[in-house]
């Protein structure tokens, strides 16, 4: 199926399951691809907006974890530190069994992460991380179109987020549609919970 220059691949192996009450990490897994073609489109008419994405998207494996823990406590450190909070891997590696987590590749290189749990009629995205050096290139936006694309899919009526108040990623999610819900103090700091309608 084409769509816009985008490759949809769907693996009619995966299936939806649900195991003591939740859908397992293998729901209906559906990654895109942007590909450049040039039987389709004349070389004359290429725009270099038209170029291939230089990204993967997997399903993450135990060994990812040590990865997206280090990525993650990286990347969240100095919130970390402003708001008075230690972090702690033990809670993580919960959050990590609960959700469903993937890892974004450049190049065969792992360069982010995206975790994300279904709550009702809602998909929740729980991390979004992306190394440093690989910033500001649409990896995060390409998550985020990712999640919308699979919330669409599974019949899900809104997504929804929290982001740390002084993070300027809320920018990126406002651009995205996302709209605050209310400032809310929880165990883990000063947030804003975002949501958005799928």
């Amino acid at each position: 199926m084409r769509s816009n220059g985008l490759f949809f691949i769907h693996s009619p192996n995966l299936r939806r399951k649900r195991s003591a009450g939740k859908f397992s990490v293998a729901s209906r897994v559906a990654l895109a691809y942007r590909v450049w073609d040039s039987s389709l489109v004349p070389a004359a008419m290429f725009d270099p907006s038209d170029a291939p994405l230089p990204f993967h998207l997997r399903e993450a494996v135990p060994d990812d974890f040590v990865f997206a823990e280090a990525l993650t406590r990286s990347n969240m450190n100095g919130y970390y530190e402003r708001h008075h909070l230690v972090w702690r891997a033990d809670l993580f590696y919960a959050s990590w069994c609960e959700s469903e987590n993937f890892v974004l590749e450049s190049d065969g290189e792992p360069i982010g992460v995206l975790r994300m749990t279904e709550e009702g009629d809602s998909l929740h995205i729980r991390d979004v991380q992306i190394a440093a050096g690989h910033r500001r290139q649409g990896a995060g936006t390409f998550l985020l179109r990712t999640c919308h694309r699979w919330a669409r899919e599974r019949g899900l009526q809104e997504l929804q987020l929290r982001v740390f108040v002084d993070n300027p990623a809320a920018r990126l999610y406002l651009r995205m549609g996302y709209r605050s819900a209310g400032p809310r103090l929880a165990q883990f700091g000063a947030i804003r919970h975002m949501t958005r309608r799928v």
